[in-house]
């Protein structure tokens, strides 16, 4: 790919309008607010000017705002442009308070930034009323079958992409297209594009039909027209996926989990600073519990169990010890009092006889979990997650049970802040899970964790 074709999808009309708007919305501001009379100034207007474009510009393509292959919904419309015009002025300011700039008027400001608002979000929504009653100049023959036609046209009409159907070629004898002009059968294809000039020929493809439309693309290539091909593609249930390449060959990617690395990066980033204040914070507690559970029974202070992380990685899990020496031997002879059901998937037991009487005290208060801030630290678990299974209990999963270690397990999560002892279906455990992967953003690790802290308060749900 050569590297101006990766903007071929930029709509510089949308550029050229955006920033038409913001230069009206600047000149009125300038002029209602009087500092059009403040000559002096004029140059760092000027400047300002300019740097609000710039930020604003950088703020609509990382939103895909000036991407034509975006679905133009009006919510969508309106929440990314006002993010935009909002993240912009908030980077404007931060910058112009850094260099003690008091140049601008702050009635300007103001004035400037709700007038760009509401002419940004009125102009972009006349740009795309406008867009789809003109011609299109852009000529297209369709390949493909009726379903993927009417799909297609759908698309077409929620995106940027505008485009002037001259007609289809038929790929199946019966499957006719009503109200498109029938250009003939794909037998024909050559003949057909001689007849019919044109910008753009665009297929449909299942990954059934590659041997197939090879043929028809090279025909296309040689004769120097752009061809479009859409993928008919496995569509797997709750799956997200997107496309890219690897080298020279194109790449399709189906995920659960978010693969954003900046949000992912945050996410680190607080699970660092999280677990280094819990330490430090906590540290008294934990040399008190862990002089009385000395002092109580036999064996190590800290309890290190495998565990299995994310993607079925293992590590070790720390805990302050609970149970007596002999607990994991004994487990098996107790897993007919297991009150969680499923299978042995997860264990649990009121009044379980391996527990002290320290460790049924740190227990009902979670301290038993503060050495987890060093899992944490390492990197093996996160601050917020789901529950981290044994070796054993991941052996009795069912397939779909595999969801819920595909991210780095936590010391807390939404079954913990539910009331963990109240919810013993283990299906349903799961289901919460994978609601959290689904669902995840920095704001709902948040209100977990100040959910957890709230139950630590009132002492709810821990055994």
């Amino acid at each position: 790919m050569h590297k101006t074709d990766r903007r071929a999808n930029l709509s510089l009309l949308y550029v050229l309008a955006d920033m038409i708007v913001i230069a009206m919305a600047y000149g009125v501001s300038f002029i209602a607010t009087g500092v059009h009379q403040n000559i002096e100034y004029m140059a760092w207007y000027g400047f300002l000017l300019a740097s609000f474009c710039i930020v604003f510009f950088l703020f609509m393509m990382v939103f895909r705002m000036y991407n034509m292959s975006t679905f133009f919904y009006w919510d969508r419309v309106i929440r990314n442009t006002t993010l935009s015009v909002l993240g912009t002025a908030g980077t404007i300011f931060v910058f112009l308070f850094m260099a003690y700039n008091t140049v601008f008027s702050r009635l300007f400001l103001l004035v400037f930034i709700m007038l760009s608002l509401a002419s940004l979000n009125i102009g972009k929504f006349a740009l795309l009323k406008m867009k789809k009653r003109s011609v299109a100049n852009e000529k297209v023959i369709y390949v493909g079958n009726k379903m993927m036609y009417e799909k297609f046209i759908r698309y077409m009409k929620l995106s940027g992409y505008h485009a002037n159907i001259l007609g289809y070629i038929n790929v199946n004898g019966p499957d006719v297209i009503h109200g498109v002009t029938c250009l003939g059968q794909i037998g024909d294809f050559e003949e057909i594009l001689r007849a019919n000039p044109c910008d753009n020929v665009v297929f449909t493809q299942s990954l059934t039909e590659r041997p197939e439309i090879e043929q028809y693309l090279s025909v296309v290539n040689e004769m120097g027209i752009t061809s479009k091909v859409l993928l008919d593609v496995y569509k797997l249930d709750r799956a997200k996926w997107y496309v890219s390449s690897l080298g020279t060959y194109p790449m399709l990617t189906y995920y659960n989990v978010t693969l954003d690395p900046v949000a992912l990066g945050v996410k680190r980033a607080i699970d660092i600073a999280g677990a280094l204040a819990g330490i430090v914070l906590t540290l008294p507690l934990m040399a008190v519990t862990a002089a009385l559970i000395k002092l109580e029974s036999k064996g190590p202070v800290v309890f290190r169990q495998k565990r299995v992380g994310r993607n079925g990685q293992t590590f070790y899990i720390y805990k302050f010890r609970s149970m007596y020496k002999d607990a994991e031997s004994r487990l098996q002879e107790l897993m007919a009092q297991n009150e969680m059901g499923g299978g042995g998937k997860i264990f649990k037991m009121k009044d379980d006889p391996r527990i002290t009487k320290v460790g049924k005290f740190i227990r009902k208060a979670s301290i038993d979990e503060l050495p987890q801030f060093f899992n944490v630290l390492k990197g093996s678990m996160s601050l917020v997650g789901t529950r981290p299974p044994t070796v054993g209990e991941v052996a009795e999963y069912d397939r779909w049970h595999h969801r819920r270690i595909s991210i780095r397990p936590g010391i807390t999560g939404i079954w913990q802040t539910s009331g963990r002892n109240e919810v013993k279906d283990f299906d349903k455990i799961v289901q919460m899970d994978i609601q959290y992967i689904e669902n995840w953003s920095l704001a709902l690790d948040v209100i977990l964790i100040l959910k957890t802290a709230k139950v630590l308060v009132s002492k709810t749900g821990a055994q």
